[in-house]
């Protein structure tokens, strides 16, 4: 009798973690250990990668340069966890019916505006050149969230992050559509590209964390960034064993940043799987976690999340986008 009232217990604690899917926690400590070998992943390289770290030389874990290839992945169906940035992951299950839904956000912003210390006032304004990367993109939607339009005059448009790296250097940048060059003053930059020039040009200082200028004008919400979407036919336990999984791996990661590249290094390539080399990698997430990682549930941050979606003229999200 024992053992048949043993299994009823068994039977009603998972069957109380099968349904957080339509709340906001779970008591997840009884879940049975998460086998990273379970479920097929794709994930941008760069920050969200870095999550993965304990992932590395997995057969089941992917990475990819390009969001828009895993868009299309995303829209297929193709694997059971896809990471993207929360806009362009939740456009997918709203226009395509990409058959995921989104479970919990893993990066929270690295995005900082460096000072090339030649602006004779020291003070970001109209009368400057300012340098964005990846116009109409996450980066350019938030530095206009955060300063509106004031500074449109004096904005010109990198095509990505490596682009307004080499203009740092350089100390200079070629418009791609006119040729006409410019010298930037103020570059809208991320992490561990800023680290990066900073160990090159002594001159390059922080001039605003976008992070904290965000929260301040979001009432304290946090840039929810990237996000991991689960797919719809994915068990619920395994599901929520993978996602107590990585949670624990990313707050360990912060928690002691050499485990990170030690996780990282188990990838003989891991600089090009991930995105980023396992020593830059510790070296930003010991600079206060410059890298933005954490957890947190999406369900149990709905109005974070919206506030990020709106910025994309994402509203009135279907409560069955979240997982």
């Amino acid at each position: 009798m024992k053992k048949y009232l043993s299994l009823i217990a068994v039977a009603v604690m998972l069957a109380a973690c099968n349904t957080t899917n339509s709340s906001s926690n779970c008591n997840c400590s009884n879940l049975p250990e998460y086998d990273r070998s379970t479920l097929s992943i794709l994930t941008p390289t760069g920050a969200p990668a870095l999550a993965f770290y304990k992932y590395a030389g997995n057969s089941k874990f992917e990475t990819n340069a390009a969001p828009a290839t895993i868009s299309g992945q995303m829209a297929a169906g193709s694997k059971d966890v896809i990471v993207l940035p929360t806009n362009a992951g939740v456009k997918a299950i709203v226009d395509n019916k990409a058959p995921y839904k989104l479970a919990a956000t893993i990066t929270f912003g690295n995005f900082y505006i460096a000072s090339l210390n030649n602006d004779d006032n020291q003070v970001m304004d109209e009368n400057d050149t300012i340098l964005l990367f990846q116009k109409n993109n996450v980066p350019d939607k938030i530095f206009h969230y955060v300063y509106g339009d004031q500074f449109n005059n004096a904005v010109h448009y990198a095509a990505d992050v490596s682009a307004v790296t080499q203009a740092v250097i350089a100390g200079k940048y070629s418009d791609p559509d006119t040729g006409v060059e410019y010298v930037p003053n103020y570059v809208m930059i991320a992490e561990p590209a800023l680290t990066n020039v900073m160990s090159k040009k002594d001159t390059v200082s922080v001039y605003a964390d976008i992070q904290a200028k965000y929260k301040e004008k979001s009432n304290n919400q946090a840039l929810f960034q990237a996000s991991v979407f689960i797919k719809n036919d994915v068990n619920n336990t395994t599901a929520l064993s993978f996602l107590e999984s990585l949670r624990k791996d990313i707050e360990d990661a912060i928690a002691d940043p050499t485990k990170l590249s030690a996780g990282m290094s188990q990838e003989a390539s891991a600089a090009e799987v991930f995105g980023v080399a396992p020593q830059m990698a510790e070296k930003v997430l010991k600079k206060n976690n410059g890298m933005g990682l954490g957890f947190q549930r999406a369900r149990a941050n709905k109005e974070a999340v919206n506030t990020f979606l709106k910025l994309f003229n994402i509203e009135d999200l279907d409560e069955e986008v979240y997982f």
